[in-house]
Parts: C-alpha cells; structure tokens; sequence
C-alpha cells in the first residue's frame, strides 16, 4: 500500500515553500543561579527581523532591522544609520547575512541587571554566566540563515554556545563568540 507521501511523489508533488512567520518575540538571557538577565531580545514580524539592545531608560530602545525588502540599517532614537540593500528576507533567502553584533567588554556581562520575565517570550536563549570566561571579550551575533547553514564569520575566535530559532525560514541564528582572531 503506497502512503499519501508516495503517491505525492510518484505523481511529482511539489512541496509548499517553508511557512514565513506571522511573529515571535525571542530573548537572550544571562543565567546567573536563580536570576534570568535581558542581554537582548529578538523580534520576527512580517516586516522582518529585528536586534533590539537592552538599555536602561526605557524610552531608548536602539535597534538593528532587517527587512523584507532586503534594506538592513541601525535605528537610535529617530536616526537612521548604515542603510543597506542586501537579500529579500522571504523563503528564496540563501547563505548567511548578520543582523547585528554586539560587543560584551570582559566584566561587562554582570551589568546587565534587567530581569528577564521568560513568560513574556515566544522562546529564550539562556546563556550560563560561567560560559562568560574572566578576562575575555565576548560577542553576541545574530546571523540570518538558511536552515543548515553555519555562523557567518568574524574576527572572532571561539564559538561558546548557539541557538537557532527555526519557526520560519530563514532561521535566526544567535551565537555567543569568545575572544579576538589575532
């Protein structure tokens, strides 16, 4: 007995593209004991992809956008900066492209003292404030991926740990790197 999957595929089915998604808010987390710190939060929406950088007064809120359309650039307030074309941001979407990379001086990451509420999230990257090694500088990298594919290189060193957010194509990939290429 042939399943619906052969039968689709003896009579040359061709499969819907990957869903694009409706939304998600995801967050980047420091994990220190019992405490959960916002490092970052990342939001998905039909009109792209977005960094947002946790800061303390709450009527900042700077932030690296990718859009649909393929523009990517950098917001702080009402300015605009490094406006860029690159790939639309739909299912033909191929290779890696970075969002934003944001820099974790040595000591820098028992700063960040804004309680994370991870019911308020669609998802949470949770790093270990151990992962975050004395001395070191760190990066925060998100990447957009076609599903499958690695980081987009830097001149970073070590990857320490990564989570992909695969519920719409292409992926989101965050990666926290460790330490400088010389």
């Amino acid at each position: 007995m042939m399943t619906l999957r052969s039968q689709r595929k003896e009579r040359g089915f061709i499969p819907l593209m990957p869903r694009l998604s409706q939304g998600g808010m995801y967050a980047v987390a420091i994990r220190d004991g019992k405490d959960l710190w916002l490092l970052a939060r990342i939001r998905r929406s039909m009109s792209g992809i977005f960094f947002l950088m946790q800061r303390d007064p709450s009527d900042w809120n700077p932030h690296a956008s990718y859009h649909q359309s393929g523009i990517s650039q950098v917001r702080s307030y009402r300015w605009k900066h490094f406006p860029t074309q690159k790939q639309r941001l739909d299912a033909t979407f191929r290779g890696v492209a970075t969002v934003f990379s944001m820099g974790i001086s040595p000591g820098e990451e028992a700063l960040y003292k804004v309680s994370c509420d991870a019911g308020s999230f669609d998802d949470v990257f949770q790093i270990p404030i151990e992962q975050f090694l004395s001395g070191q500088p760190h990066t925060l990298v998100a990447d957009i991926i076609e599903p499958g594919m690695a980081a987009a290189p830097g001149p970073w060193k070590d990857i320490v740990v990564q989570k992909s957010f695969q519920d719409a194509v292409p992926w989101i990939l965050v990666t926290l790197w460790r330490g400088l290429s010389t």
